[in-house]
Formats: C-alpha cells, sequence, structure tokens
C-alpha cells in the first residue's frame, strides 16, 4: 500500500479511525476467545488448553496469547470493562499485569480504574503501591542445544535445605540435572500409586459394591491402557472419564473408562448435557 499521495489532515484522521476499528475488532476477539473457552471447543480441535489453540491454530506468539486468555477472562468476569477496553482506557499489557498483581475479583474491579490510561511502567509502580508487593523474580527457560535447556529459578531457604538434606541421604555428589531427574522420577511414582493406583496390589471391591466409585484394579488397567488424555494428548491433570456417563447408567468398567485431560473431560460433560438446545454447544 502507498500512501505518498495521501493528504496530511486525512493521514491522521484515517489513523484514529483505524485504531478505533482495531480495538473494536480486539473486543469482538475477546467475546470470541470467552465463549470458545467456556465451551471447551478446542478440545474439539485436538489442543489440550486454550492457550495452545491460540498458539498453534490461531497463530499468536506465547505472550500475545496470554495477554488475550487474560483479558478475555477477566472479560467474563467484569462485563464492565469492554467499553474501556474498546476505547483504549485499559490496553491488555495492563489488564495483563493486574491479573498478575491482583487475585480477589472485587479489589481488581477498583483497581481497574485506577489504571486506566497509564502506561505500563506507570501501571506497574502503581500496582507495587497498592499492594505493596516486591518484583519477583521470574523462572527462565532457554534452550542452549537441540537436547540442553538452560532453567534458572529462585528457591526459597526452605526449600534449599530439603535439597540439601536429599543429597546428603543420596551420599553422593550428583549434578543438579541427575538430581531434578532423580527427584521427579520418585514424584511420578508417587503421583502415579494415589492417583492412578499404580501398586502390585490386586485386591479391589467390584463395581457392583462400591457404586459411584471406580474400582483400584480398573484405575490400574486404564491408566496403563491409556497414559494420557485419549482425545487430545496431554499428560497435564488427567481424570477417569465414563464413555456412556455414569448417570446413563455407564459402568465403572475398562471398556467404558478413558483418561481426559481437565479440559476434555469439561467439554465431554457440555456435549453429554441431556438438556442442552439443538444446536448449542456442538
Amino acid at each position: 500500500m502507498k500512501l505518498n499521495h495521501v493528504a496530511n489532515k486525512i493521514l491522521l484522521s484515517d489513523i484514529k479511525k483505524l485504531v478505533a476499528d482495531e480495538r473494536s475488532a480486539l473486543t469482538k476477539l475477546l467475546h470470541h476467545l470467552k465463549e470458545i473457552d467456556k465451551r471447551k471447543l478446542y478440545c474439539d480441535l485436538k489442543y489440550s488448553s486454550l492457550f495452545a489453540y491460540c498458539v498453534h491454530e490461531l497463530g499468536y506468539d506465547g505472550a500475545s496469547a496470554q495477554r488475550r486468555i487474560v483479558a478475555a477472562r477477566a472479560l467474563a468476569e467484569m462485563p464492565e470493562i469492554e467499553q474501556k477496553i474498546e476505547d483504549g482506557r485499559l490496553n491488555l499489557t495492563n489488564i495483563s499485569l493486574v491479573n498478575q498483581f491482583i487475585d480477589d475479583p472485587i479489589q481488581k474491579r477498583e483497581v481497574f480504574k485506577e489504571v486506566e490510561n497509564l502506561t505500563k511502567k506507570e501501571c506497574e509502580q502503581k500496582l507495587f503501591e497498592i499492594t505493596g508487593k516486591e518484583e519477583k523474580p521470574k523462572d527462565k527457560t532457554k534452550r542452549i542445544s537441540k537436547d540442553k535447556v538452560q532453567v534458572a529459578f529462585v528457591l526459597s531457604d526452605e526449600t534449599m535445605a530439603v535439597v540439601d538434606q536429599l543429597k546428603n541421604l543420596l551420599g553422593k555428589e550428583m549434578e543438579m540435572d541427575q538430581l531434578v531427574q532423580f527427584m521427579a522420577k520418585e514424584a511420578i511414582k508417587s503421583v502415579e500409586k494415589t492417583k492412578f493406583k499404580q501398586t502390585s496390589s490386586r485386591k479391589s471391591l467390584s463395581p457392583a459394591k462400591v457404586g459411584r466409585v471406580i474400582p483400584a484394579s480398573v484405575k490400574r488397567e486404564v491408566y496403563a491402557r491409556d497414559k494420557k488424555c485419549t482425545n487430545c494428548g496431554s499428560t497435564r491433570n488427567l481424570n477417569y472419564d465414563h464413555i456412556l456417563p455414569y448417570s446413563m447408567g455407564g459402568p465403572n468398567t475398562k471398556e467404558n473408562l478413558r483418561l481426559l485431560c481437565s479440559p476434555c473431560n469439561q467439554r465431554a460433560r457440555i456435549r453429554a448435557e441431556p438438556l442442552a438446545p439443538p444446536g448449542k454447544f456442538t
């Protein structure tokens, strides 16, 4: 596009209109993200989260996706900020900053009023004043080769003492990579044992005796078979899901059970809603 023929006055006028159009489009986009999040529609496309959908399906970089998700969820919680986003009093960066500093929804409403029309630097200063918080060092991850990642994070004295205690118990020198790998593997074993009943014991009550409770032996078989969300492939926050819902007579058998991550599990429940009007959430 060439604009060298456009008069100065028209150029300045046009760009204001384009900015207004851009903000209007942004609010519409946030409403769409809000509804997609509510229905967990990204699960139908095999994504484990709204973030993954925004990055891989919509093409946003990570930071841009996160700011839009935070703003969409803030809009769902506080519809009154829509006009402030559209007229420019609130921008995505400041909404994201408020979300980082403030957890209480009532306080958020008040703080949003105080950060209107502020730059990022001014907003951060205001939030430090309001909350009295200190800036927390951010964890950093950087790939330094094809098979190595450099990680920098801050540990409390209490956590460091536990790490030192583990080193002493092991009684041998270990590089941090080896130590973290050891801790992670032991933690995985512990979680699998408690959450997914991955033990050598085979004693378990029959489905008829336990009702809605899934027998431990069935949990073991389902987890050993699936290991991940059967819809999107995620291994995060896995849940046992009845393919034919329990409320509709679905049994606690391995054939009627599957592993789903939390979003896909919610999406499955939405799709199974018997009272949902035709065309809704489908």
